[in-house]
């Protein structure tokens, strides 16, 4: 199976999943889930690679267009600076708190950083699955924390596989 047909597939399975969810009123998280792992055990599924580039530039900005679309810049501007300590410096003390664990579990700490990296930031879709019920202003700031996060996270990630690359 080639690239476009697993892009395919995976829009066809995200939006069957999202119609189904809003006929039944089940989760859409937990249904995305469900189509995930059961798309993984498929024969075609077992063999495929995707490359990195296709999820940053394809189906990293489709999560997060909808949430960059209905935030409000007169509400981020109100919170920033909340919203800056959140997704800055609660990414790193994240980081590095599942690093120390991974660390306890045996990992040696360039690895341990690169999965703390990998952990750390926040999903911005399930922040607006789970948080519709929560109050205007806290869940501005989530959504928009969860937003500008994954920037830190990356730039983490970049910094940690640099320091794997260079004691390897």
């Amino acid at each position: 199976m080639e690239s476009l047909e697993l892009v395919v597939a995976v829009a066809v399975a995200v939006l069957v999943t999202g119609w189904t969810a809003r006929r039944t009123g089940l989760s859409e998280p937990l249904l995305l889930l469900g189509a995930g792992c059961l798309m993984g055990l498929t024969p075609a599924f077992a063999t495929l690679t995707l490359s990195p580039e296709v999820v940053l530039l394809l189906f990293l900005p489709a999560l997060l267009y909808w949430e960059a679309l209905t935030s409000s810049v007169r509400e981020i501007r109100h919170n920033l600076r909340t919203i800056a300590l959140q997704s800055t410096v609660l990414v790193l003390v994240t980081a590095l708190a599942v690093a120390a664990v991974a660390h306890a579990f045996g990992y040696p700490w360039p690895l341990a950083l690169v999965l703390g990296a990998v952990l750390a930031p926040t999903d911005a879709a399930a922040v607006a699955a789970v948080a519709r019920v929560m109050p205007r202003r806290i869940l501005t700031v989530l959504r928009t924390e969860s937003l500008l996060n994954d920037g830190t996270a990356l730039v983490l990630l970049a910094v940690a596989i640099e320091v794997v690359d260079e004691g390897a």
